[in-house]
């Protein structure tokens, strides 16, 4: 895939690992099928390090594909770019944010779409609408161990997520188990683990050591499993389409390990095709209920987040389901992943969400 001046350009910003791979980051088979169907499109994508911008001439090393490999190149720095930045701490987040607020700030430069803060953030938004509120969980930003204890006197349960974490790493459950507390969860490495406290006291104790100096959020634990004690949720994917309207791509369900509480891909959870896993587990007309509230959010919530945040190209948006049916919004992401529908097989699905990114940047850079 040689470098034709002709080419529009669209950049693609990530974060390096502690790797010796090359190239040095995550989802670089994704970035392979972005260049592939860019290509046909005559867009080339570079993805590269925002770290490593040489502002005075304008230029950057990146990774580009070139006859089915990737190679480094250096770059002009392209006008529109697409935002795969992940952080997996606080302190990655702080070491990268200047250097991707100077690109989203720059007056030559248009991001795809702006990321979306924490999950409390997200909140915040969402509980603005009136129709989109009744499905949001009950949700506190958690400032200190007496939230949790406070929370504790009027739910069974409570289950505490780190506000910018992903995966399932750090969250926690929390219920009352006489005389004292059960606490199962995940640790910040995504390990599984079970612990029995006593005490009021012995809780906040962990409480504070577990959770430290991070951000967290309190919701209530909902009763969001299988019949066979197993988590699950439901991944839409919501993204511009060529014609930089928003479409639903698609959605599968991805279940946890029985009696875990989370069903992420990356905590050892399975995918699973929607249809399929409702039928097996609800009636049909509970099933048409589930459908159309699923529509109806889909619909609602990208463009009203999209209007109270800035621009967007996609996101996940991962929903519960009680077994009467009631449906909750659980998280937002405007980075969402694809791997669930590789492993569910739904191929075609897999490629239009490969496709709609480029196609949207595509729609973007006709006219410059």
């Amino acid at each position: 895939m040689k470098m034709d001046i002709s080419k529009k350009v669209l950049g693609i910003i990530v974060c390096y690992g502690k790797t010796e791979k090359m190239p040095p980051f995550s989802e670089a088979p994704f970035f392979s099928q972005l260049a592939v169907e860019g290509e046909s499109l005559g867009i080339e994508v570079c993805v590269f390090n925002p770290q490593l911008v040489h502002w005075k001439t304008r230029t950057v090393p990146c990774w580009i594909v070139e006859n089915g490999r990737w190679k480094m190149a250096v770059k002009p720095l392209p006008s529109l770019i697409y935002d795969r930045c992940y952080y997996h701490t606080t302190e990655h987040y702080l070491r990268y944010k200047p250097y991707v607020l100077k690109l989203a700030n720059d007056p030559h430069i248009r991001l795809l779409g702006r990321a979306l803060g924490g999950k409390w953030q997200t909140y915040e938004i969402l509980k603005q609408h009136k129709e989109i509120a009744p499905y949001l969980p009950h949700t506190i930003f958690y400032r200190s161990s007496h939230d949790v204890l406070a929370f504790l006197q009027n739910q069974p349960s409570a289950l505490i997520k780190p506000n910018g974490g992903s995966h399932g790493r750090g969250v926690v459950a929390i219920t009352k188990h006489p005389p004292g507390y059960l606490i199962q969860g995940r640790t910040q490495a995504n390990k599984l683990f079970y612990r029995q406290l006593k005490t009021v006291q012995e809780l906040e104790t962990w409480i504070q050591n577990f959770i430290g100096r991070t951000r967290y959020i309190i919701q209530p634990l909902l009763p969001l499993m299988t019949p066979d004690q197993r988590p699950f949720d439901v991944r839409i994917l919501v993204q511009k389409n060529e014609e930089r309207n928003w479409e639903t791509t698609g959605m599968a369900v991805r279940t946890g390990k029985p009696n875990s509480i989370t069903s992420n891909l990356h905590g050892g959870g399975q995918a699973v095709a929607f249809r399929p896993f409702l039928q097996k587990h609800y009636a049909q007309e509970t099933i048409f209920k589930i459908q159309e509230t699923i529509q109806f959010l889909s619909s609602i919530v990208p463009r009203f987040i999209e209007q109270q945040h800035g621009p967007l190209v996609e996101l996940g948006i991962d929903v519960g389901i009680e077994p009467s049916g009631r449906i909750w919004i659980l998280e937002v992401n405007s980075k969402p992943g694809r791997a669930v529908f590789l492993r569910t097989g739904e191929i075609n699905i897999r490629r239009r969400a490969v496709q709609l990114p480029i196609r949207y940047a595509h729609s973007l850079l006709k006219n410059t």
